[in-house]
């Protein structure tokens, strides 16, 4: 120690021979330059996800999710489960409870800022991943000692591309929110053991518990820590002594975490579970999948290329499987390298793999995922820091030897990885583009054809997206969803009796599938068919009062058969739930009009007209009032 502050190793000093050329290098790059060059970096990788659509869970957590429309929400965040929004709905595929009230918090602001237009989205989590990005830097420059190290580490941190599941998605973001407070936690510990100032303990300890409350991996944070207190000591004798000292001053983590625990569980009811799409899965079969995720999570640090939602994955099932035996071998190997070479390896490359080990141990708990997503870029987040660290550390000693090599191979690891970056994000641009990737990977799962299908309904293209619903329904016969989805794709194409084959089909699989009822009841309805259509939305509407499709639904075929009083009462009943719903505006002031109220027809026409911006559909709407009021014009 020196000054209070960590020795640089050995292997970092500079060689005598460049120490001139350093010199030249250290004199141009001010701090000021350092931050500059890492901020245009991440701002340029990721300038073509602005542009991106809502994909993949957005649908639900942001424009399915009423919650986020006030301001209370970042209240009620810390007393509920992410997911909390679904729980009183009737949809059956809700994921498994996850306690991370800041990152509901996140949405909330979010969309209390820019609704449901996506760029402001977009620029949220462009600016989360730059804070996150700094905050690297400083925890580099304050491990190596080294602003070359620092900037070299930051930089490969800004453009690597597995970031882009957690920054161009914009449900990815819990990875790079809890960064930026799970570095800071890091460094201010580092500087509390180097100056002994209280100060940065507890600045340290506040950051670890807010970057739990965003997502659970930062809890493995004690872990780094230890590793770097061993290798602070690396050269001491007497190491085990120490033991007994680091297990006190980590004991206030230990004591955040727990607190995080007990409020979790008063949540959640639980502190972990196991994924119910893993019930049948053995225990014996989770664990022999572990080595194969690890060797996967290690290739995309590494070669970060071709990346994917998902990969196909499938869990090895006997202990003779290659996906067994070959990453357990590669491990292996690894670890006996590791052992061999332990005291040549310089301290901060020991902190490097710290900070890529601990916190990659909790998401291989893969009992808690889904069979398909036990693989997700998106948990490289903060191992990446260690591994970029790593790369920082290796390129600087490269150039210390052979300042073009080293020169030539960070130009072509930065320029390699922004590349991928900025392809990587054409991927998560939409969800066309984000399920076609998925099929490259998992071309037998039924699930990829079936989203990829749903992209194309919402993009119009019938024909394709019933193309890939077919297929899916091929892999899958007894999945309703797809019926009911393949039922709309005929629909648009002008199959009507096919539609409604379709949902019968899916009603006979599962009699309780809502969606199929109202979409059923629509076609029966546009048939003719009015008393079999106000059925099937009665169904519904037994079941789920607050489906405002339903009504609608019922109050137009109300409407259509002449009962116009029992029309408005159910118009009026949607409109209570949703004031701004223009479409049951119109219809109200159409039933007022047939049924004599003209002086309510035209106020509610007039408020339609003051909430709606398509002036073709207040033409049509004003014909269509004029029709069923001859003698009477409409205001404005």
């Amino acid at each position: 120690m020196k000054n209070g502050r960590l020795k640089k190793t050995k292997s970092l000093q500079p060689h005598p021979k460049s120490e001139p050329h350093k010199s030249r290098v250290l004199d141009q790059l001010t701090e000021g330059r350092a931050l500059f060059l890492i901020i245009a970096a991440t701002v340029l990788v990721y300038a073509n996800s602005l542009s991106g659509a809502f994909v993949f869970d957005d649908t639900k957590q942001i424009v399915g999710n009423p919650q986020l429309h006030s301001l209370a929400n970042i209240f009620h965040a810390f007393t509920r489960d992410v997911w909390d929004f679904q729980r009183g709905t009737l949809t059956h595929d809700i994921p498994p409870p996850y306690y991370r009230p800041l990152f509901t918090a996140y949405l909330t602001l979010g969309y209390q800022l820019f609704g449901l237009w996506e760029p402001g989205w977009h620029l949220m989590n462009l600016l989360t991943h730059v804070i996150a990005t700094v905050a690297v830097y400083f925890l580099v420059k304050r491990l190596s000692g080294d602003q070359l190290v620092a900037m070299l580490s930051g930089l490969v941190f800004s453009v690597h591309p597995a970031h882009v599941e957690s920054v161009s998605w914009i449900s990815g973001i819990p990875d790079p929110l809890s960064a930026i407070f799970y570095v800071p936690s890091f460094l201010w510990y580092v500087c509390y053991r180097e100056t002994g100032k209280r100060k940065y303990l507890g600045a340290s300890l506040a950051a670890y518990g807010l970057a739990a409350l965003c997502k659970e991996t930062p809890l493995a944070l004690p872990l780094a820590l230890c590793v770097w207190e061993l290798a602070r000591s690396k050269n001491k004798p007497g190491l085990g002594n120490r033991l007994p000292e680091l297990g006190r001053i980590l004991i206030p983590y230990g004591v955040v975490g727990a607190l995080y625990l007990a409020l979790r569980f008063s949540v959640l009811g639980r502190i972990s579970w196991k994924h119910p799409f893993m019930a049948h899965t053995p225990d014996s079969a989770i664990w022999m999948t572990v080595p194969y995720v690890l060797v996967n999570y290690l290739k995309h640090l590494i070669a970060p290329f071709h990346l994917s939602l998902i990969y196909g994955t499938s869990f090895v099932t006997s202990s003779a499987d290659p996906k067994f035996l070959i990453p357990s071998a590669l491990l292996l190997g690894l670890a006996i390298i590791l052992w061999t070479y332990r005291r040549k390896i310089d301290a901060q490359v020991w902190v490097a793999l710290g900070l890529i080990v601990a916190p990659l141990l909790p998401v291989l708990n893969l009992k808690v995922f889904h069979y398909e997503y036990i693989i997700q870029d998106r948990y490289l987040y903060l191992p990446s820091i260690g591994f970029c660290y790593l790369v920082g550390i290796l390129i600087f000693k490269l150039w210390r030897k052979r300042p073009p090599i080293g020169i030539a191979t960070a130009a072509t690891v930065l320029i390699a990885f922004g590349a991928s970056t900025i392809l990587q994000n054409r991927i998560w641009h939409d969800s066309a583009a984000l399920w076609q990737r998925a099929i490259y990977y998992a071309p037998s799962s039924w699930s990829t054809h079936y989203n990829l299908g749903l992209a194309y309904l919402n993009l119009k293209q019938d024909q394709a997206a019933q193309d890939q619903l077919v297929e899916a329904f091929q892999l899958n016969p007894r999945e309703p969803n797809i019926l009911n989805n393949l039922a709309l794709s005929k629909a648009n194409l002008g199959d009507r009796e096919g539609a409604i084959a379709n949902l019968r089909d899916a009603l006979r699989l599962d009699p309780r599938m809502l969606e199929a009822h109202n979409n059923l009841g629509a076609f029966l309805y546009e048939q003719g068919s009015l008393t079999e259509a106000q059925h099937e939305f009665s169904v519904v509407l037994a079941t789920d009062p607050s489906s405002t499709s339903a009504r609608f639904n019922m109050a137009r075929t109300l409407a259509a058969t002449g009962n116009h009083e029992a029309a408005i009462r159910e118009f009026q009943s949607v409109l209570k739930m949703d004031p701004n719903d223009l479409p049951a505006r119109y219809e109200l002031a159409m039933s007022y009009a047939a049924s004599g109220h003209q002086q309510e027809a035209i106020g509610e026409f007039n408020h339609a007209v003051e909430l709606d911006r398509n002036s073709n559909r207040q033409s049509e709407m004003r014909k269509k009032l004029e029709q069923a009021t001859p003698k009477s014009s409409p205001g404005k």
